[in-house]
């Protein structure tokens, strides 16, 4: 019996990046529909907290733009932030499938996955430093077996302000995206607003600029209009957890909109919510208030 050892080459599996997609959970609603564009909002507020730690809520920016119509032929979003771009880190955890990168701050490392499984088209754009010197890549993100980065471009960038990043998505795939992406501009407002709720309230927000169609929002001061009253926060200390801060709001009815249920406790770390969980039956009542718009978070 003659065995032959091969030493030249190590053979592995080989992904497939389509059929991963297409095997992704699909949005059953509005909210899961929505989460590719907030990944990318996350993305972004995450990347200024980086870059300016407790000087994040007066220097940090993200500016979102969203175009939507009913027919939903012709969607199209923009995400841009002044974080500190593609550096090396973020460039091997962007090209990385499955990144354990922001796994300490909740992350998991499949938001670029569901922009592919959203959109149709994508487009990248960052400046970042490398060695002291401000570089600026290009490139554009396919959904494909092999080569998704196409068409990039690593140039230096010394005219520009700053670090920053942008994506821009254009086209809703057929699929359950485009049958659940809303076509109107107030539903996605009212869905951001509950959404990142927590991190608006907190103290680490960057100015998050946000335009769909005519209308315009700056977070976190936008939120002021959906909270009736909020408590001085209380600290609480736990022998398991050291301090716990809880804060009472009293919101309008919107606060829930990306939530099932009325009333809520969210926990809260690392600026994401970890956990959100409903209490009406705790409380024993559904919203209240002279219109019955007002609900507790």
């Amino acid at each position: 019996m003659f065995v032959k050892i091969i030493e030249k080459k190590m053979n592995s599996l080989r992904p497939n990046l389509v059929k991963r997609i297409e095997r992704l959970p699909k949005p059953k609603n509005v909210t899961g529909a929505l989460q590719p564009l907030f990944e990318a909002i996350s993305n972004g507020i995450h990347s200024t907290q980086a870059k300016f730690d407790t000087e994040v809520g007066s220097r940090g920016s993200v500016m979102v733009i969203v175009y939507t119509q009913r027919d939903k032929d012709e969607v199209w979003a923009s995400v841009q932030d002044n974080g500190i771009g593609l550096d090396a880190k973020n460039w091997e955890a962007f090209t990385t499938t499955d990144t354990d990168n922001k796994m300490s701050i909740g992350g998991k490392g499949v938001g670029r996955l569901l922009w592919l499984d959203c959109f149709e088209k994508i487009a990248v754009e960052s400046v970042f430093v490398d060695q002291e010197i401000l570089m600026r890549r290009k490139f554009d993100f396919h959904l494909r077996l092999e080569g998704q980065i196409q068409n990039e471009e690593l140039s230096e960038a010394p005219q520009t302000s700053g670090t920053m990043f942008r994506v821009n998505f254009e086209g809703l795939r057929d699929n359950a995206y485009r049958n659940k992406f809303p076509g109107r501009g107030q539903i996605i407002f009212q869905h951001l607003t509950s959404h990142f709720l927590p991190i608006f309230i907190g103290n680490r927000s960057p100015r998050v600029e946000v335009q769909i169609g005519e209308e315009t929002r700056v977070y976190p001061d936008a939120i002021n209009d959906v909270i009736y009253r909020r408590d001085p926060a209380l600290n609480i200390e736990t022998r398991d957890y050291g301090i716990l801060n809880l804060t009472l709001m009293e919101c309008h009815e919107i606060a829930s909109r990306d939530l099932k249920g009325v009333h809520f406790v969210h926990f809260i770390g690392h600026d994401r919510t970890v956990h959100s969980q409903c209490i009406d039956g705790k409380l024993g009542l559904k919203s209240f208030g002279d219109n019955s718009d007002r609900v507790f978070h």
